[in-house]
């Protein structure tokens, strides 16, 4: 529920923030930072020069092992914030100073060939887009689990959590007396992030049993009407897990 409750209250910061400076002469700020990437080590980046994201949708991303977020205003009306690869997401918004803050929870997979390291970026804006110097960094650490990334110039605080990443997963459903309706089998890349799946009234719970590449358990999320969302982590070719978070509504 975390995440979904996030992007709630982002979108509703930031029509507060923009309605507030939209009164207002507004001169865009290149110099300050607008979010923060934590970068695998093993990813490979040029030396020394500026890393641009992509912009589509309205969205701005990076095709690395990596994780990220950012907010910035583009002007008086138009605001952009977004998140990459982020289990949980909450942020926090300074009216008065037009600024946001994040704290989050990235999952990353442990590997014994690799160094298991991130270093963390600072990201910035000019006219050709977001970016992060690949010169300069704020952070670097050796990923253990519950490892911590704080950052001073775009305020956030990033917990790391070592898992392994679902390869399958099935959906069981039950009725009120504990009695299995159904059961479906998916993999990851079959479901759609913010997917919602909508439930008849006879189903009382949802059982998410996660598997690893080799057919093991490893995890049971149980959504009910009071826990109604699920986060199921996927390896994207990378050390640092994508994500899927999955809504469940029941009908009335």
């Amino acid at each position: 529920m975390k995440k979904l409750l996030c992007a709630v209250s982002l979108a509703t910061l930031l029509f507060s923030m923009t309605a507030c400076s939209s009164s207002q002469s507004f001169t865009p700020d290149y110099e300050s930072a607008v979010g923060v990437i934590f970068v695998n080590d093993e990813q490979e980046l040029p030396e020394n020069t500026k890393v641009y994201a992509d912009f589509e949708d309205n969205s701005y991303t990076f095709d690395l092992d990596a994780a990220y977020v950012y907010y910035f205003s583009a002007s008086a009306d138009v605001a952009y914030a977004g998140d990459q690869n982020f289990t949980s997401m909450s942020f926090g918004a300074n009216l008065d100073n037009d600024t946001v803050g994040a704290e989050g929870t990235i999952a990353y997979l442990s590997n014994e060939e690799s160094a298991n390291s991130v270093t963390a970026y600072y990201l910035y804006h000019d006219e050709e887009g977001v970016y992060f110097d690949t010169k300069t960094y704020f952070d670097r650490m050796e990923v253990t689990d519950q490892t911590t990334m704080t950052g001073i110039d775009y305020s956030c605080h990033v917990t790391f959590e070592l898992q392994q990443p679902t390869e399958s997963f099935s959906m069981v459903y039950y009725n009120e007396n504990r009695e299995e309706i159904s059961k479906t089998d998916y993999t990851p890349e079959e479901v759609a992030d913010y997917q919602t799946f909508e439930l008849d009234s006879d189903v009382s719970s949802v059982e998410i049993v996660c598997y690893d590449v080799d057919g093991v358990e490893l995890e049971t999320i149980t959504v009910t009407p009071e826990n109604p969302s699920a986060v199921i982590c996927f390896d994207n070719d990378g050390q640092i897990l994508a994500s899927r978070y999955l809504r469940f509504t029941w009908e009335e």
